[in-house]
């Protein structure tokens, strides 16, 4: 007993005098500073202290708290210089500064906080502190502040703000949270595991372009300082895709908004994200523009919006206004009429207050432009005539069957227009025509198919074959147009309202001989007047005589404008004019050259005043008989024929026409299409052996290559300079008299009949004295290998000496 009573009191006296350390909190995000406890003078003047000072914004109570009135400074002066890296400040006011100043109360520097709460690291150390200054934007509740010369914690966490997926590349933006650096990470899968991409960054954006499109992928970012690592971000998921909306100038950009373009009232980026499911709302007489940092040469756009009738505007440095362009389709890639160069800045203009989605502009399309669709058709004497909607495509081309559904072969390429007139038809059999839209991305898919018979009717053959004609009360202000009664259908009708008229202008006088009028009321009036809009006559429908032709008693002459007047609202089917032009047919076309491609033909020739349309003929010998196998408008003078055999010549002439009749030919050109030679490819496996002042390059065979050209830099990525060329059977070549322990870099292209190939991959190799000669005697060219043979027998001579 006595024994365990001297045990517990010699073990109350090590108690008492051995002092056990209590267990700290962990560290706190305001403490561990150069302020902790001090008393923060407050006052209207720094340097003056109106006080003892406050001890709550430094107590490391952040439930506690100063009021500081808007003209007051919160300041604390060290008793030595101090260096500040870091600091934090939580308050009410999220617009305070913190100025710094040296013993002679000279401005060091000046810090805009970022964020509420967290610790800030200074974007450089600020070095010889003598006093640090607090001045609050309004008036505030200050609660805790404090600088550090060394960060205590790691900064706030932060957030993925935006994110946008292009073609094989990735970008996101998170918010600042005054962190010394960031660290990307990303996984395939949602939640991770996540692999570190990037870290250090000092920036608030990351590009990634180790992606593959259509795989969805996960980033996080972390924040970083000297006492560690935030938390990660919530994840952002995005997967790239190569779309319609993306490789173009606007791709992700910042785009202003605003009444002027001298006046932003607000930005956006969910425009130009690549996300068609978001939008940014313009108000009325809102623009949205863009400048770029250097001149830039535009080709095409797209925009995705509700407004139908926006208009887009084209500046250079200066703002001088290059072009402007009414957007035709929505949600469609639209190719410029041409190209505008130097482009300063772009701008947008909805008409109305709108809801734009995506915007960008092109210097090549990256997708092909939107389906067109055919909406008139017309079939004559062995002709058939169509228009289709023009959805800003820098071309269309034409493709024909003669059953429903195809298959469809090409009738024309490279249409500019929107009209198309095909002569090479049988009269009673039903053709199927398609278009597609085309740019320099590819083909759009087809449109609906439009069928036609071409025949000879009572209808055809007259100055009104599908002319558009205006209707309305009063000329000239329609209110309407119609093709629909000149279209050689019977089927067709449009309705013409009481007290409403149906006129054409011709573009040169007519003289008149007869009409035809199919309508549902059987009567109507016809009058004819001159240039000056003169009256010159007025037929009488007869009503027996309806749906017949019709000759006027007299021929009716300069007939400028021709009018139709139907008794009451009437259903008019069809109408026409027979008689003559007074304008002389065109001269013929000049300057045609034919030049052979593979399975096509193109054909260009010099533009004809006057002209309408050009007639593309076609004959299997010199001299013909030539067929007409196509038409084109006036303002063409390109055509693609894709109906040709390769290995076969084929004679070509085009006439001009106009309603005076139809040119003489041109000259005759002849061109034979042969199956295209296709490139050829670049050499592969290149690997370079270093040797003392040499270097051995050793390549893949390339079954096609004539010869190989051997290049070399002094840097990575060029510019290279031919060295040598060696023949196709060659896969080697020793590049000598180089200087050690200098690094040489080296590719090669293969040449043959499809011309130069691309580069091969780059090597390098740093010839050394001590190195190692590799050679491959078997296959390296000789002029290159003697030299080296003669210096490897030299050696073995003197060193056998």
């Amino acid at each position: 007993m006595k024994k365990m009573f001297s045990v517990i009191m010699t073990l109350v006296l090590f108690l008492t005098v051995v002092n056990i350390p209590p267990v700290h909190a962990a560290p706190s995000k305001y403490t561990g500073g150069i302020l902790d406890g001090s008393a923060i003078q407050v006052s209207k003047t720094v340097g003056q202290p109106s006080g003892a000072g406050v001890t709550q914004i430094t107590d490391n109570n952040a439930a506690s708290y100063a009021r500081i009135d808007s003209t007051n400074f919160v300041w604390y002066t060290f008793s030595s210089p101090k260096d500040i890296t870091s600091l934090i400040l939580k308050s009410e006011d999220t617009r305070s500064v913190i100025r710094f100043y040296d013993s002679n109360n000279n401005l060091l520097y000046t810090y805009n906080s970022i964020i509420n709460d967290g610790v800030q690291t200074l974007p450089i150390p600020v070095k010889n502190v003598s006093t640090v200054v607090l001045k609050p934007s309004k008036v505030d509740h200050v609660f805790e502040w404090n600088v550090f010369s060394k960060a205590p914690v790691p900064p706030s966490p932060t957030k993925i703000n935006w994110i946008q997926g292009g073609d094989k590349i990735v970008t996101f933006d998170w918010s600042n949270t005054a962190a010394a650096h960031y660290t990307i990470k990303r996984a395939t899968t949602s939640g991770g595991p996540f692999t570190i991409l990037a870290s250090n960054i000092t920036a608030t954006t990351y590009t990634d372009r180790a992606v593959t499109n259509g795989v969805s992928y996960y980033y996080v970012v972390s924040a970083w300082n000297e006492a560690g690592q935030s938390v990660d971000s919530p994840q952002a998921t995005i997967k790239p895709a190569a779309t319609k909306y993306t490789g173009g100038l606007l791709d992700g950009a910042t785009l202003n908004i605003g009444p002027s373009i001298s006046n932003p009232i607000t930005t956006t980026r969910v425009i130009t994200d690549n996300n068609a499911t978001t939008y940014t709302r313009v108000e009325l007489n809102y623009l949205v523009w863009y400048k770029f940092s250097s001149p830039q040469e535009i080709t095409s756009l797209i925009l995705k919006s509700e407004a139908t009738k926006s208009s887009i505007h084209f500046y250079d440095s200066n703002n001088n206004l290059l072009y402007t362009y009414n957007s035709l389709i929505n949600d469609g890639v639209q190719t410029l009429p041409q190209p505008v160069k130097n482009v300063a800045s772009v701008v947008l203009k909805p008409s109305r207050v709108d809801l734009v989605s995506e915007w960008n502009v092109f210097t090549k399309a990256p997708a092909s432009p939107a389906p067109t669709k055919i909406n008139w058709i017309q079939g004559r004497d062995k002709l058939v005539t169509f228009d289709w909607d023009h959805t800003g495509a820098a071309h269309y081309t034409v493709k024909r069957a003669t059953s429903s559904g195809g298959p469809y072969s090409i009738l024309a390429s490279n249409i500019a227009g929107t009209t198309y007139t095909d002569r090479s038809v049988t009269n009673g059999v039903t053709y199927y025509y398609v278009v597609a839209a085309g740019n320099e991305a590819g083909l759009s898919a087809d449109s609906p198919f439009a069928a036609m018979k071409a025949s000879v009717t009572k209808y055809t053959g007259g100055l009104l074959d599908g002319a558009v004609l205006d209707i309305g009360t009063s000329i000239p202000n329609p209110t309407k147009t119609t093709r629909v009664i000149t279209d050689n259908n019977p089927a067709t009708y449009i309705r013409v309202e009481a007290n409403n008229w149906v006129w054409y202008k011709f573009s040169s006088p007519k003289d008149i001989t007869s009409v035809i009028l199919h309508s549902d009321v059987k009567k109507g009036s016809i009058e004819f007047y001159d240039k000056n809009f003169g009256h010159l006559n007025t037929f009488q429908s007869n009503p027996t005589l309806n749906d017949t032709v019709q000759t006027l008693p007299t021929p009716v002459k300069n007939v400028t404008t021709v009018v139709l007047k139907p008794v009451g609202a009437d259903l008019v089917i069809e109408w026409n004019l027979f008689g003559k032009d007074h304008v002389p047919p065109p001269s013929k076309p000049t300057n045609l050259i034919a030049t052979a491609g593979d399975s096509q033909v193109t054909l260009n020739w010099q533009l004809v005043n006057h002209a309408s349309n050009y007639n593309i003929k076609r004959a299997a010998k010199t001299g013909g008989p030539f067929t007409t196998i196509s038409t084109v408008t006036g303002s063409t003078y390109r055509f693609v024929d894709s109906n040709v055999v390769n290995n076969t010549t084929y004679y070509y002439v085009v006439t001009a026409s106009n309603l005076g009749g139809e040119s003489g030919s041109s000259n005759e050109v002849s061109a034979t299409p042969k199956p295209a030679i296709p490139p050829t490819p670049a050499p592969t496996n290149l690997v370079a052996t270093a040797g003392n002042s040499t270097v051995t390059l050793n390549w893949q065979l390339v079954s096609e290559a004539s010869q190989y050209h051997i290049k070399r830099a002094s840097q990575s990525g060029g510019p290279y300079t031919t060295i040598a060329t060696v023949t196709g059977s060659t896969y080697g070549f020793i590049d000598l008299n180089l200087v050690n322990d200098k690094t040489y870099y080296y590719v090669v292209t293969a040449s043959g009949k499809g011309g130069e190939s691309g580069h091969s991959n780059e090597v390098s190799a740093t010839p050394q004295v001590t190195a190692t000669l590799n050679l491959n005697p078997l296959q390296l060219d000789a002029q290159a290998l003697l030299p080296t043979i003669l210096k490897m027998k030299l050696r073995k001579h003197i060193s056998s000496k």
